[in-house]
């Protein structure tokens, strides 16, 4: 049977919930796409990513796409025009499902068409896309306003087209909730995306995002974001989100919680589609104002190497910290009790990592200056205390971060360095960065393993953190946190020349957010690599040099002497079978690891994961 998406004609030996293609053009038209039936290869003969999963499993390289769902279908997608479909039971319409979804995206993605996690329906103006995390009312909004007259692109992803003259279609998909009388199965320029989220006020707001917010909304929303580095389509895709936040209006729309108030939101997005508000985008900073201009390119690119090139003037012989070091040290000979210059002593030897010189530094700021918010705050951070009242400004203030050494009995921790150090085929995956979750070596250059290796890693790990966070949290200041999950565990390593620049975890946007990371560290005896330190970067709720606003590393708490600033942090070492936690909105990074490249053993290798509160509803 033939088919139209996406602006494709599809010839299908299976049932696939897209509409049917018009008797009128004649089943003798050459098809784009085919999908057949067929035995497919288990696996890829060299596939740059793979990911395995409980049920699914999937590997790709370039032009080439493999799923398999289990008790559903195995299928190979091929150069953007074949998919080839071994079913394994379960059924037609699981089949047809599992068809529109993943593989249907890596074929448009093959094709150089982009993949928006978002719902459309198209408007008397254009498209309005819908996107938004789950239990937003992403897919209810949809169907009401398809139940008031608009016509349905599609429910599931939608494939974007660019055009010239900075115009973009969005081409009709899968449809699953609605009969084919109220589809529209022709691309539509689009008119508007909406993003959608929820607050605990009582009024919708619709308001315009600025270019930076809506170009980060695009990258969050990409669907099967993965793909993309495999296929080569990484920097056509920055490129082009970069563009359709320049050109497509995009608006925030904040809905109550509760109720859900879903008439009340139809009329305001049906009304807000046809003003002229919605023909508007924001305009683009100065500072990007170029065409074309790559949003994670040059400008990150530069403003990371500035940072890197600043914390390696630091250290070694004649870096800043230890010229500063040699002038308080000058200062404090001559006048033993000056609190501000072992104030800023403390802080450089924290920076360098000498946490117990520092921490006697912060002891003796304590006592010439009794409740000294600084000075206490790191007593208890480095002391291993409690953290004392939160002060009005703590984003003034060192993150705190809990140390544990020894984590794992030897026996154990043995056993889980022995099996990472024998896993190097598992560790083939870049780890992903930021808001699109896309590799960038630019500002992350390491590698994690798939997701089966780190499931069968996390066996015996999660019951000892999970008694570790209980005595943690008030340390963390986090004594009320309550009933939390913990996020999936991954197993990474950096190898010679790798790092991770300075970053936070922590979206406001997401329904339950990052709230405390942990980092088990292990390595050889004795340690084989330099660096790979952490740092915690003081101001840790300022998101300075964070992935969402780069910038030059100037802002925060800047140390001066001698009429140098030196910026400061706290560096933690990366030692064997301790684990390290932290709160997720703190500002930190990997430092460059230096060793041997090829030797895999001789790497940094760490087990990480995070806490998210459950809600009240125990989601």
């Amino acid at each position: 049977m033939d088919y139209v998406a996406y602006g494709l004609r599809i010839r299908s030996s299976f049932a696939l919930p897209f509409p049917a293609a018009p008797v009128s053009d004649g089943e003798n038209r050459a098809a784009d796409v085919t999908v057949g039936g067929g035995a497919t290869p288990p696996r890829l003969p060299n596939p740059t990513m793979q990911r395995r999963l409980e049920k699914v499993a999937w590997e790709a390289a370039p032009g080439a796409f493999l799923m398999k769902l289990d008790n559903v279908a195995r299928c190979l997608v091929t150069d953007g025009c074949r998919i080839l479909v071994e079913p394994l039971g379960g059924g037609e319409r699981k089949l047809g499902a599992f068809l529109v979804g993943s593989p249907f995206a890596a074929l448009l993605q093959q094709r150089g068409l982009t993949t928006l996690h978002a719902g459309a329906v198209k408007a008397e103006a254009g498209a309005a896309l819908f996107a938004g995390f789950k239990d937003t009312g992403k897919s209810t909004l949809l169907g009401a306003l398809v139940e008031r007259g608009h016509a349905l692109l599609s429910d599931a992803f939608t494939g974007i087209e660019a055009k010239a003259g900075g115009r973009f279609l969005a081409l009709p998909g899968a449809v699953r909730l609605l009969p084919a009388a109220r589809l529209c199965t022709e691309p539509t320029a689009v008119r508007a995306v909406y993003v959608l989220e929820t607050h605990q006020g009582v009024e919708i707001e619709v308001r315009p995002a600025s270019w930076t917010r809506a170009r980060e909304a695009l990258l969050q929303h990409t669907y099967r974001p993965r793909f993309l580095h495999v296929f080569g389509r990484q920097p056509a895709h920055l490129r082009i989100v970069h563009e359709m936040a320049a050109q497509t209006p995009v608006f925030e729309v904040r809905r109550p919680a509760s109720p859900f108030q879903l008439d009340a939101l139809v009329e305001r997005i049906a009304a807000h589609l046809e003003s002229d508000a919605a023909a508007h985008p924001p305009p683009i900073p100065p500072d990007n104002a170029a065409k074309g201009t790559d949003p994670w390119g040059s400008t990150r690119a530069a403003a990371v190497s500035g940072h890197r090139k600043m914390i390696d003037a630091l250290g070694g012989r004649g870096g800043l910290f230890k010229r500063a070091e040699a002038a308080l040290r000058r200062k404090l000979a001559a006048n033993p009790h000056d609190a501000e210059a072992l104030l800023r002593l403390g802080d450089l030897l924290r920076g360098e990592g000498r946490l117990d010189a520092a921490l006697d530094a912060y002891r003796r700021v304590a006592e010439l200056r009794p409740g000294h918010p600084k000075a206490s705050r790191l007593c208890a951070v480095l002391g291993g205390a409690d953290l004392p009242a939160a002060p009005q400004a703590p984003d003034t203030l060192p993150a705190p971060f809990v140390r544990v050494r020894s984590f794992l009995p030897p026996d154990e921790h043995d056993a889980l360095l022995s099996k990472v150090l024998a896993g190097r085929e598992h560790f083939s995956e870049p780890a992903m960065v930021g808001p699109g979750y896309a590799p960038d070596p630019s500002v992350r250059n390491n590698s994690e393993a798939d997701r089966q290796f780190a499931a069968e890693v996390q066996l015996g790990f999660e019951p000892r953190l999970r008694r570790l966070v209980e005595g943690a949290l008030p340390r963390l200041g986090m004594g009320g946190f309550g009933a939390y999950s913990l996020d999936g565990l991954q197993v990474r390593t950096y190898q010679a020349g790798e790092f991770y620049a300075a970053h936070h975890d922590f979206d406001s946007g997401d329904l339950r957010p990052r709230e405390i990371n942990y980092v088990y560290y292990l390595h050889r005896r004795p340690k084989s690599f330099s660096g790979g330190h952490l740092l915690l970067h003081d101001h840790w709720l300022a998101h300075l040099m964070t992935l969402r606003r780069p910038k030059s590393f100037s802002g925060g708490r800047l140390l001066p002497y001698d009429g140098a600033e030196v910026y400061t942090c706290t560096r933690l070492e990366p030692e064997d079978n301790s684990i390290v936690l932290f709160p997720s909105r703190c500002v930190h990074e990997v430092t460059t690891v230096e060793c041997d490249p090829d030797d895999f053993g001789a790497g940094r290798f760490s087990l990480n994961g995070a806490l998210r509160k459950l809600r009240a509803d125990g989601c």
